[in-house]
């Protein structure tokens, strides 16, 4: 049997009425108070319509201000997949209490697929009725672009474009930072290797320079499978690379190098149909349990560097395609009988 329904269409034109008055109200007193949010947002009455957002609403929704009062309805304006059933702006009015739904996805004309956290509280009059809804749409799809962007730039700004590798003020920094951790563990041992293609003029003179650049991305490609998660490698400039290597003695510095020098030897590289052959010339220098006192890191790594580099030179001019160790060429391995040189200012 149907329960009667006592409440003449009068009554209810006249809640409803009233309802809308004070909205209108609350929105003039807290109007203020609205312009804090940075997320989308909109108010939305008692009849389920839209009548208060702001401007992060309307990029949402991709509609103009004038448009989205018309259309009116929230579940027309914001196609989501809980709507109109599970629509959050009623689920708020209904119970009079808070809701958060934290996987949202929708459609408007901005977005195709749109991925929301929507949360509302009630409006309340006086007596504690709801009279409206405060809705925040928070566009998960917007920040995740943002934050695929801001990762993009800053791969930019530290990886060189032609070889993947990382650009040389952050092989630098890197370098630098390692030579402090070794120096904070105290007896750290720590390598750094140069490496250059040789006759890399002639490789572009002959062959061209698309050509020179694909030789440098295979090259780099093989530096960066043969180094350790915990190396650094970096293009240093032109076509010299660095390999910084953490925990690394003469030895396994010599063992690297080796067997890269190998395998870019034994890599067959053909562009255009044409063979290039390419082999490396390689120097390294190691710090090797250093005693860190009274030594200056940012003059160990420009040590280090030029050790490196002169044993590069080294290796090049006694027939290219090797590895020359700075300690070989010096006759000491560690940083301590260059030490005068490496101290810090007093």
């Amino acid at each position: 049997m149907a329960i009667p329904n006592n409440t003449s269409p009068s009554q209810n034109e006249g809640d409803a009425q009233k309802k809308r008055q004070s909205l209108e109200a609350w929105l003039e007193a807290n109007r203020f108070l609205l312009g804090i949010f940075l997320d989308a947002y909109c108010i939305v009455d008692a009849e389920n319509r839209v009548v208060e957002f702001n401007e992060a609403f309307t990029e949402l929704t991709g509609e103009s201000y004038r448009k989205i009062l018309k259309i009116g309805d929230f579940c027309t304006v914001l196609k989501t997949q809980l709507c109109p059933g599970e629509c959050p702006a009623k689920q708020v009015f209904n119970q009079n209490k808070s809701v958060r739904i934290d996987e949202v996805h929708g459609e408007t004309k901005s977005y195709q697929d749109l991925q929301m956290i929507v949360g509302g509280v009630p409006i309340q009059d006086a007596a504690g009725q709801a009279i409206g809804v405060l809705l925040t749409i928070r566009n998960v799809t917007a920040e995740s672009e943002l934050q695929k962007k801001y990762d993009e730039r800053k791969k930019e700004s530290i990886v060189d474009g032609l070889t993947q590798l990382y650009n040389k003020v952050y092989t630098e920094g890197a370098l630098l930072r390692g030579v402090k951790n070794a120096f904070r563990q105290n007896e750290g041992t720590f390598s750094v290797v140069m490496c250059d293609i040789d006759h890399f003029k002639k490789v572009n003179d002959t062959y061209g320079h698309q050509a020179g650049d694909y030789v440098l991305s295979n090259v780099a490609k093989i530096l960066k499978e043969e180094a350790r998660d915990t190396d650094i490698v970096g293009r240093f400039g032109g076509e010299e690379f660095m390999a910084v290597l953490p925990n690394t003695d003469m030895e396994g510095a010599l063992v690297f190098c080796e067997r890269f020098r190998k395998r870019v030897q034994n890599t067959k590289l053909v562009h255009n149909d044409k063979h290039i052959p390419v082999t490396i010339s390689m120097g390294t220098a190691t710090l090797d349990k250093v005693k860190s006192e009274g030594l200056d890191p940012a003059l160990c790594v420009k040590d280090l560097v030029n050790r490196a580099d002169t044993a590069l030179y080294f290796a090049k001019a006694n027939g290219r395609n090797r590895c020359c160790q700075s300690e070989t060429l010096s006759g000491s391995n560690t940083a301590e009988g260059d030490k005068a040189p490496l101290k810090k200012a007093s």
